[in-house]
Parts: C-alpha cells; sequence; structure tokens
C-alpha cells in the first residue's frame, strides 16, 4: 500500500506547493517590477503610432484598407521597439540574487507590456475605422492583423532577451531596439515570393504570407521561452 505521509511523492507535493510559491510571490514583485521596468520607451512608441492613426485622415487620400493597414504596421513596429526596452536592469547586479526567479520578474515585465500594446493596438483600430468610409471597414483583418502585432511584439522580447546575453544584461533594450528596426526593414524588402507585408486587396499574397508569420511567431516564441529564464552571460 503506498504510503500517504508528506515525503513519500516528493514530486506530486512540491508542484502545488511551488505554485503557490510563485503566485505568492508575484504580487509585491509587481509594484518593483513595474517601478523598474524602462518604461518610458514603449509609451512614447505606442504614443507615437497612435498619433499616426488618429492623423489617418491626412495620410489616407482617399481612405483605403491598404493605408490602414500599412499605418496599423508603423504603430505595431512602434510599439515593438518600445517593447524591447521594458527589459532593460540597471540593477542586473543585484537582481542576479533576487530570491525571486529571473523569469518571473521578466514574465511580469513581457507581461505588462503586452497588456499596454493590446489596448492601444485597439484603439488604433477605432481611429481607423473612423477614417474609413463604411464599406472599406470589412476589408480589413483584424484577426490576421491583431496576430502579426503580437508576433512583432514577441520578436521583439526574442531579440531583447538574445541582446541581454550578449552585453552581460546592461544593453538589451539597444539591441533589441536596433533588431526590431532592422526586422521590420528586412520584412519591407523582401520579394514578393516571400513577402510577409502583403495587402488585404492581394488575396493571394495574404494568404501565402499567414504560414510564415505563424512560422516566425513559432521561432520568437521558442527563442523567447528558452532565453526568459537564463541570467545574462558572465552572471551566475
Amino acid at each position: 500500500m503506498p504510503s500517504l505521509t508528506p515525503g513519500a511523492a516528493p514530486g506530486r507535493q512540491s508542484d502545488p506547493v511551488a505554485l503557490g510559491h510563485v503566485l505568492r510571490a508575484v504580487r509585491p514583485l509587481l509594484p518593483h517590477e513595474f517601478h523598474a521596468a524602462r518604461t518610458m520607451p514603449l509609451l512614447f512608441g505606442v504614443l507615437l503610432g497612435t498619433v499616426l492613426c488618429a492623423a489617418a485622415p491626412a495620410f489616407l487620400q482617399p481612405p483605403d484598407p491598404s493605408g490602414a493597414v500599412t499605418l496599423l504596421r508603423f504603430a505595431a513596429v512602434l510599439g515593438g521597439l518600445g517593447l524591447a526596452f521594458v527589459l532593460d536592469d540597471p540593477a542586473s547586479d543585484m537582481t542576479a540574487v533576487c530570491p525571486s526567479p529571473c523569469w518571473l520578474r521578466r514574465l511580469l515585465r513581457v507581461i505588462g507590456g503586452l497588456m499596454v500594446l493590446t489596448a492601444v493596438w485597439w484603439l488604433d483600430i477605432a481611429l481607423l475605422m473612423m477614417a474609413l468610409p463604411d464599406d472599406a471597414r470589412s476589408a480589413l483583418p483584424l484577426a490576421d492583423l491583431a496576430a502579426e502585432c503580437l508576433i512583432v511584439a514577441l520578436v521583439a522580447v526574442a531579440l531583447t532577451l538574445v541582446g541581454l546575453r550578449l552585453t552581460r544584461g546592461l544593453g538589451g533594450g539597444l539591441l533589441g531596439g536596433a533588431g526590431v528596426v532592422l526586422f521590420a526593414v528586412a520584412l519591407a524588402v523582401l520579394p514578393a515570393e516571400a513577402a510577409f507585408y502583403a495587402q488585404p486587396d492581394d488575396v493571394r499574397g495574404w494568404a501565402e504570407s499567414l504560414p510564415r508569420w505563424r512560422l516566425l511567431g513559432a521561432v520568437a516564441l521558442s527563442t523567447t521561452v528558452f532565453l526568459l529564464p537564463r541570467q545574462p552571460s558572465g552572471k551566475s
């Protein structure tokens, strides 16, 4: 008969205990991490993207879905550029020995940044919808564009984590931000047969770009999951 003592099944007993410990650690960490994170670049990036979308009537002459998609993509890149800086930690030498796990502290910052990006992205959508005529609003593939925005954000996080590893935690935001800019430029100049940035009126091109975005998202997510718990190179 199996023993029911606490030490008899350490694997099973430790899982809920560890989960409860993590949940209890989140609440006191939230104000510290949001205060320590570099949020000004993120706020500036999403503000600039919103200004572009609010000025859509000036940019879109005449207003059309293709122009709206381009503005949304600009806003997504600007948001990703700002998100690249939220993982910077000027006190990394001290937080390396913090009892809270590294992955948890980083995850809280990423989730907070993604929440900001999501809220502002829907605001940008509302602004563009007001600028478009009624018959053009239904032509916007919002679900696919939302997936693009999320993948750009994941790419920004993955590039920043790589930058943190390469700079020993001191310049992840700069390398990640530069990587986001290069990433966006590279996607914009790809030939048509390998294009990511298709337009909604190009039905075939749009359909062919979706698997490329999914593959890119899978690579970015895998990189993020792999690097999230790892301390910068040279730290214990």
